[in-house]
């Protein structure tokens, strides 16, 4: 139950973390706050990094944990830029089709074998996706710019799932940060406007503080259990995310998005139970 716990703190985090991305977006554009994110982040975690006998235990990190941070800056800086474009029940629920982005990188990159099984998931998520973007609508940039910070996301996944046979959950946290901060630094500067109030500054340190704690309690969560055991629970994002949308910005209960999302969890649920019973 101990990494349950975790896993559904760290949803309830990240949905609390793009209500504020939305709400300060008013004040200060996201590209912008994704820059404060990892900069304030690196002086979270520079007291704990330093602590370590070692910094990087291979040479060869050096290059991989570079491009996983610059799929993982492009990731930040369309996804918080999607949240103050769509609700957030639709951001959260278009991200969920990251996993299946994950499967087919891993056949592509890591010779993964196809499997007609997971093949089949896999078209229906991306088909429960389309409907969730709903492109027979209208087509949001923010849809858009979440679908495609789902697929950077999956590229800086499978980055980290080859450099996490070497180095440890802190090395990876706090050289991302380190790296992404001038990566997210260079478009800030077109949009840049200096805090100009200690409200915005508060709001600026809760999402590092806010965004630190989601990602600390996702990866001691999936430390503690398998992945296959929690991902049923990560629908709880979507959930959180609907009813702060509901509540703070006046945003519908979309019932198409809360059940293609769902599906999609299942989808991704189902996937990895055939990996799970392949390994046994």
């Amino acid at each position: 139950m101990y990494p349950i716990f975790l896993l559904i703190l760290s949803c309830f985090l990240f949905s609390i973390l793009a209500a504020l991305i939305k709400f300060l977006a008013n004040y200060i554009d996201p590209i912008q706050q994704s820059f404060f994110r990892n900069f304030l982040s690196v002086i979270l975690l520079l007291p704990f990094f330093l602590k370590q006998k070692f910094f990087v235990k291979s040479r060869s990190s050096f290059r991989l944990l570079t491009l996983r941070a610059l799929f993982g800056g492009i990731t930040m800086i369309l996804l918080f830029k999607a949240y103050s474009l769509i609700p957030l029940s639709q951001a959260m629920a278009i991200s969920f089709s990251t996993p299946l982005f994950m499967y087919f990188g891993s056949v592509l990159f890591f010779n993964e074998k196809v499997d007609l099984f997971k093949t089949l998931f896999l078209i229906i998520g991306f088909l429960l996706t389309l409907i969730i973007i709903r492109p027979d609508i209208k087509i949001e940039i923010g849809s858009l710019l979440a679908l495609i910070s789902s697929f950077t996301h999956a590229c800086a996944g499978l980055l980290v799932k080859k450099i996490s046979y070497k180095e440890n959950v802190l090395t990876l946290m706090f050289s991302m940060v380190l790296i992404m901060t001038p990566i997210t630094f260079i478009p800030s500067i077109y949009v840049w406007k200096l805090p100009n109030s200690f409200f915005i500054i508060v709001m600026l340190v809760c999402i590092a503080i806010i965004a630190t704690l989601g990602n600390f309690f996702w990866t001691k969560a999936i430390s503690l259990s398998k992945l296959t055991n929690l991902m049923p629970f990560d629908f709880t994002k979507l959930i959180f995310a609907t009813l702060l949308g509901f509540i703070f910005f006046n945003e519908n209960i979309d019932k198409i998005t809360m059940g293609c999302g769902i599906g999609l969890i299942i989808c991704n649920t189902l996937i990895m139970n055939r990996v799970r019973n392949e390994s046994i």
